[in-house]
């Protein structure tokens, strides 16, 4: 898998919901982790951060149905002109290597050591969770860690999934996906992975905001 720059990135509603500093804890650690990969991301929160205030000026105290759609599309206006070099919002500190790959702050901080030295649960051959996990705002979070060629089992989810690429890549009926890349699974969905086959283990920060039902 290539180390470039990563190809699959949070929605506009996420980036949005974290330039505003309404989105809730446990996804804005998953775009600020993002963010330290992705240029393109921190440039676009940049333009979202600029907005903000303006917005929040303009917008009435009970906001009609559709207030929050019309004023994305009113950016991706905006967006979809030629933007300045903006400066990078966040800067990746010296990274703590996992298997020679980065693991930036702010999910760092967050896991409190090395990955290599996490325990880890079975659930299935070759497909390990993490742990550690923690808690809060409804969604809950722990690493995914997937061997290389093993298939995650075919699931159903009843909630919002987003995984995060910390290491290795796989791939999935949507895609191929790698170091850096976020991917978000729609509440009613099925899927499943496969962890790229040689070189690392697959490991994900892996987010839920319900459960998943196992299909096989």
């Amino acid at each position: 898998m290539s180390m470039g720059l990563p190809s699959h990135h949070p929605q506009d509603e996420l980036l949005l919901g974290y330039a505003s500093g309404e989105l809730r804890e446990i996804k804005s650690l998953l775009v600020a982790t993002h963010l330290a990969y992705c240029p393109t991301c921190r440039a676009r929160v940049a333009v979202f951060e600029a907005q903000c205030g303006a917005w929040f000026d303009e917008m009435p105290a009970t906001p009609a149905d559709g207030h929050l759609d019309a004023l994305l599309g009113q950016l991706h206006g905006q967006l979809d002109v030629a933007q300045p070099a903006l400066p990078a919002l966040v800067v990746p500190p010296a990274p703590v290597p996992v298997s020679g790959n980065p693991v930036p702050e702010p999910l760092r901080s967050w896991l409190g050591g090395p990955v290599e030295e996490f325990a880890w649960n079975d659930v299935a051959p070759g497909v390990w969770l993490s742990t550690w996990s923690r808690e809060a705002g409804g969604s809950s979070v722990c690493l995914l860690r997937m061997g290389p060629g093993a298939p995650v089992p075919a699931h159903h989810h009843t909630a919002t999934e987003i995984l995060l690429v910390l290491q290795g890549g796989f791939a999935d009926e949507y895609g191929q996906f790698g170091l850096g890349d976020t991917i978000e699974y729609t509440p009613d969905s099925d899927h499943h992975a496969t962890g790229d086959p040689g070189g690392d283990d697959c490991i994900c920060l892996f987010l839920l905001d319900g459960e998943i039902t196992f299909l096989d």
